[in-house]
């Protein structure tokens, strides 16, 4: 009875060995497979972080280009009255509303065009690829004076970019395939409409020069 008892013992402990033993070998394999997707997942990160630096990278590298066309521009445009900014990833030449236009008119001032001129020869030289965008700005005024004409500042401020747009091909040889207009009234302000210096910094029109590959 007792020899019984023993080999049962011996049986019961194989089996829990066994058990024991198959149990181990799944606890070692899923350990490897996670261990596995933890190295593909460093893997993957390591390759997201290489792409995130590269951008970085070239961001920074295009920031500074655009930096240095904007001092430049500046430089060469020095006593006009247009100033320079860099906008949405572009380049952009602003002339104020009075030195291109009298109040209220879309007819541009004998004293602008030479400005113009000046312009569309940076145009030529510095950005012969480039497409030029011609953009009117307006403060928040309503027309009053030629509200039979311009049924509000959307049309005065189209109406401005193309007479820019105009003397910049029939008079200083900017090709028509090279500037388009847009006109953005007083939706697109530089400065706060509720006084006199802010109204006129935010009447002006722009030469936004478009990045290739975005005209």
């Amino acid at each position: 009875m007792v020899k019984k008892q023993t080999v049962r013992s011996f049986c019961f402990v194989g089996i829990i060995g066994v058990l024991v033993a198959g149990a181990g070998c799944a606890e070692v394999k899923r350990l490897r497979q996670e261990n596995q997707q933890l190295h593909e997942n460093v893997s993957s990160l390591q390759m997201e972080n290489a792409g995130l630096s590269s951008t970085v990278d070239q961001y920074q590298r295009e920031l500074s280009r655009l930096e240095n066309a904007k001092r430049e521009l500046e430089a060469k445009l020095q006593d006009t009255g247009a100033t320079v900014r860099v906008k949405n990833g572009a380049v952009s030449i602003l002339l104020p509303g009075a030195v291109l236009f009298d109040p209220g008119q879309t007819i541009l001032r004998p004293k602008s065009k030479a400005t113009l001129k000046k312009i569309a020869g940076i145009i030529k030289t510095e950005a012969p690829q480039e497409i030029i965008r011609i953009e009117g700005h307006t403060d928040n005024d309503p027309i009053k004076k030629q509200k039979d004409k311009y049924k509000s500042n959307w049309e005065l401020s189209t109406a401005r970019a193309a007479a820019v747009l105009h003397y910049l091909v029939d008079e200083c040889g900017i090709s028509p395939a090279k500037v388009y207009i847009a006109g953005f009234g007083q939706y697109q302000p530089l400065a706060d409409n509720s006084s006199k210096a802010g109204k006129a910094k935010n009447r002006r029109v722009e030469f936004v020069i478009v990045p290739k590959g975005d005209g």
